[in-house]
Formats: C-alpha cells, sequence, structure tokens
C-alpha cells in the first residue's frame, strides 16, 4: 500500500510498519483538526460584541481583572453615542467618540485617527453604534486605534 507518509521500516515487519504509518497519519488528522478548531474559537470570539456600558461597569468594579483580560485586545464595542464625534483640530492626531448608556453612566472613550475621520463624522449624536478598536485601561476605559463598523 502506498501512502504520502514514508517511513523507514527496516526492522518492523510489514504489518507494524502499515499499524505504524496508519497511527501517524491519524495523528497528524487530529492534529489538523485541532489546530482548525483553534481558529475557529478565536474568530468567533473576536466578532462578538460588548457593550459598552457592561464594559465600563466592570472596569469601575474589576479594573484589574478587565484589564488582564482586555489591555491590548482588538475588541468589538457597541454603544449609544450621545453627542457628534470629536474631530482632530489642528495639530492633533486623534479624534475622539463617548460613548455611555445615559447621561450619568461613566462614558467609554473610543479614540480614531485622521484616517478615520470620514466615517465617524457620519455619527451625528443620539445614535446606537458598533466600533473595533484596542483596549487600553490605563486611564480609563478606553479604545485606541478605533474604526466605525456601524452606525444602527
Amino acid at each position: 500500500m502506498k501512502t504520502g507518509l514514508q517511513l523507514d521500516c527496516k526492522f518492523v515487519t510489514r504489518r507494524g510498519c502499515a499499524t505504524a504509518v496508519k497511527v501517524v497519519q491519524r495523528f497528524v488528522i487530529l492534529l489538523s483538526f485541532a489546530a482548525l478548531s483553534g481558529c475557529q474559537s478565536a474568530s468567533s470570539e473576536s466578532r462578538s460584541s460588548i457593550d459598552a456600558a457592561t464594559l465600563v461597569r466592570e472596569y469601575e468594579s474589576a479594573t484589574a481583572e478587565i484589564r488582564r483580560r482586555y489591555d491590548g485586545k482588538e475588541i468589538v464595542i457597541r454603544g449609544y453615542a450621545v453627542a457628534n464625534a470629536v474631530m482632530p483640530g489642528e495639530g492633533a492626531d486623534q479624534g475622539s467618540i463617548i460613548l455611555r448608556e445615559s447621561d450619568r453612566s461613566a462614558p467609554l472613550t473610543c479614540w480614531f485617527s485622521r484616517e478615520q475621520i470620514r466615517e465617524f463624522a457620519k455619527i451625528k449624536g443620539d445614535q446606537f453604534v458598533v466600533v473595533k478598536g484596542v483596549f487600553a485601561g490605563e486611564a480609563g476605559a478606553q479604545l485606541k486605534f478605533c474604526k466605525l463598523i456601524k452606525i444602527e
């Protein structure tokens, strides 16, 4: 029987060699499935979004835990933009949008670059938005390098 995997069977009987080849093939197939399923769970996790108000509440009650979980990671946030996005001023590199649940809730600031001005200019306030950015919790709940995914 010819297979894609060749083993040197000098010291093993033909029957033992065939068994060894089958075992190695099965191992390679299982390893491939494990790698593919790992990729699937990582990609589906990155697509799920987190409510801005929930993230801020959790950040305020367990800052260290939230920072361990999200700092430096790209996450998708959905929230209510109560006002227009603030565009970068003269000499500034970034603009921002504030997401919150209500006037009394703590804000989540989403920072975006000049390249994103056209997209964020579409936000007129009193709108529900979905953004993607890198969580940075060193000075409050913030997202950096934000990109607007959609306005609802």
